[in-house]
């Protein structure tokens, strides 16, 4: 009886340390209302900028990657020129610097449609008011194995590829060339991760200059919306999921070594990120190479566990490290 206590308190002693090591969201963020965000630099105005869900796609900046945050705008304040239902309300954008230009991709949907596109808008600045518009990449219908929302660019070793899909069969990925808007492969195109059933999206292909290895991270679980009047299952909620892989095209494996498009028990994927402490349901994440800190970043929205069942997810920001090959969320 009495080993048994004291193993029962070792590992609760064990459990509690690998909780507390999680770090909280870096101060200065915890205001700021977004969906989706995404992240980057302009060292010209030596500000940050995040965009997020809503608002024609919102636009906030800062000084420091700690804050202040300032709401400063949308980004096409007058709607998407893409004709489809949605295109006043435009989801998860995703930026990036191609070919002198801040470069952002956006989605067009409702909630649960599959009559989706993905848009692109370029800007010399990421400024309010000089983004220009230059519509459809891509889109979908009603029966098709993809949805097409959730867009990420990587410029890898075979040019720009297009990552996009939510639910459905999972996430893809198309080629873009010569332009940012030309679609260069069909779709669906390489299935990444995810499959039928699986409540998988969000994909984001990152590779850190510290490693040889590309990395899809992907969003799994269910996600809280404003106005819900209860909450997932315990360990159903939104989560950051990872898979690691050779080159920008996969395929990629979890630590089980299991491919991340394999239905499987547990689910394939390596958790990055999921709820503890306050945080709850993280997810919608993007990830940036900060020349600021030199340290990998990831933004991310989530709910605080204190706030009513129904409220709103707020901005996370917290920095990866590869060292070990596989990222971990550090102080």
């Amino acid at each position: 009886m009495k080993c048994s206590i004291i193993i029962g308190s070792l590992l609760g002693l064990l459990t509690n340390k690998l909780v507390a090591a999680t770090p909280n969201p870096i101060a200065g963020s915890d205001t700021v209302v977004v969906r989706d965000p995404s992240i980057w630099y302009n060292s010209g105005l030596g500000k940050y900028f995040v965009f997020s869900t809503g608002s024609d796609i919102a636009i906030w900046t800062s000084s420091a990657i700690t804050g202040p945050w300032t709401n400063v705008g949308s980004v096409l304040p007058s709607c998407s020129i893409i004709n489809i239902a949605g295109n006043c309300n435009l989801w998860a954008p995703d930026i990036n610097f191609i070919d002198g230009l801040y470069t952002l991709y956006y989605a067009v949907s409702t909630i649960g449609s599959q009559n989706s596109a993905i848009g692109v808008a370029t800007s010399p600045s990421m400024m309010p008011g000089t983004w220009t518009d230059l519509g459809e990449v891509i889109s979908s219908v009603d029966g098709d194995v993809f949805n097409a929302i959730d867009p990420n660019i990587i410029d890898d070793t075979v040019g720009l590829q297009l990552t996009f899909g939510s639910y459905w069969n999972g996430i893809y990925q198309v080629g873009l060339w010569p332009g940012v808007n030309d679609q260069a492969s069909p779709t669906p195109g390489t299935h990444l991760a995810g499959y039928n059933g699986r409540r998988a999206e969000g994909g984001f292909v990152y590779k850190p200059a510290s490693q040889p290895y590309y990395y899809c991270f992907f969003s799994d679980g269910i996600t809280p919306l404003v106005g819900a009047t209860s909450r997932p299952a315990a360990g159903q909620e939104y989560k950051v999921l990872v898979g690691r892989g050779a080159d920008g095209q996969g395929p990629f494996y979890g630590e089980l070594g299991n491919d991340i498009t394999l239905d499987l028990d547990p689910p394939t994927g390596t958790l990055v990120l999921g709820s503890h402490d306050n945080v709850y349901a993280p997810g919608g994440q993007s990830i940036f190479a900060d020349p600021v800190t030199g340290r990998d970043v990831m933004v991310y929205h989530y709910v605080k566990l204190s706030d009513p069942i129904g409220g709103p997810s707020y901005l996370g920001i917290n920095y990866l490290d590869f060292s070990s090959g596989w990222p971990v969320v550090v102080s």
